[in-house]
């Protein structure tokens, strides 16, 4: 079973079930709306992919890059294939594709009292077997807390508000920047 990554355009066969999963996968408050994303996607939006294993459609990945660091945004299988390997091939082809590079992603953090408890310790005992440990660092945006996780070294607050500051932009970056807190 080989990974193919290839950017998602409204021209992609999948492309209304790679939004439906999208919106499926994602909490609210890290939702993008629907008519934004699809507006971003009509051309293809760089490090918007679409996941293949050889043929056949299993998901959606979302990374940027910033300088040495590699930050995956939305990563979904459909749920026809979820345990099934495939999150795992996801992880070694992006160590592959990113040699030498520090990959970083944030997940919910493990909270008791969420109704999704189970499904965010699967998630972080997921990365864990993957090679991801915590940063040290939550990131709050708005609306939740999430833990950051690394793959590939280390990361500073520093490094985390410049990264986020190259994505969103000196304004943007500026006003709606989260908050780094270290654990």
């Amino acid at each position: 079973m080989s990974i193919n990554l290839r950017p998602l355009t409204q021209y992609d066969d999948n492309y209304l079930k790679v939004i439906d999963l999208y919106k499926k996968a994602f909490t609210t408050a890290r939702h993008i709306p629907t008519w934004f994303l699809r507006f971003k996607l009509r051309n293809g939006k760089e490090g918007f992919n679409v996941l293949y294993s050889d043929h056949t459609w299993i998901g959606l990945i979302y990374t940027t890059e910033h300088e040495d660091i590699v930050l995956i945004h939305f990563l979904a299988i459909s749920e026809a294939y979820r345990s099934g390997g495939y999150g795992s091939k996801v992880m070694d082809s992006m160590k592959i594709t990113h040699a030498g590079k520090r990959v970083v992603l944030n997940i919910e953090i493990l909270d008791e009292r969420a109704d999704n408890y189970q499904q965010r310790v699967k998630r972080k005992a997921f990365y864990k077997k993957n090679g991801f440990r915590s940063s040290g660092y939550i990131v709050q945006e708005p609306g939740e807390k999430l833990e950051m996780l690394i793959f590939g070294g280390s990361i500073s607050k520093e490094e985390i508000e410049a990264m986020y500051q190259h994505l969103f932009g000196r304004l943007i970056g500026f006003l709606a920047r989260p908050k780094i807190i270290e654990i």
